[in-house]
């Protein structure tokens, strides 16, 4: 699998959809999840009780990761870059590498 990275108003941010079977991997709407950040990995973990919110567009799933530890770990070039990054997932979770 594979996932953008995008650059927009300085910062970058990780935006996944019903595209990316994100309910197969237990990432449907209204799931909760946590972000797990190192220099060279991010790590989504469902968890019901989760910081984070997976949103509901009609019905499908769209998760966004966005955040000042995101754009230091990945760098910040310039708006409009998108960066394709590699990913493997597992019910559960979604781990995305540099």
């Amino acid at each position: 699998m594979d996932v953008k990275l995008y650059s927009q108003r300085g910062s970058r941010l990780i935006w996944m959809t019903h595209k990316d079977d994100l309910v197969k991997y237990g990432f449907g709407p209204g799931s909760r999840f946590d972000v797990e950040l190192s220099d060279s990995k991010i790590v989504l973990k469902s968890n019901p009780s989760g910081q984070r919110k997976v949103s509901d567009k009609k019905g499908k799933p769209v998760l966004c990761v966005i955040g000042r530890k995101l754009t230091d770990a990945f760098g910040f070039v310039n708006n409009g870059q998108i960066d394709i990054l590699s990913a493997s997932a597992k019910k559960g979770e979604i781990v995305i590498t540099k």
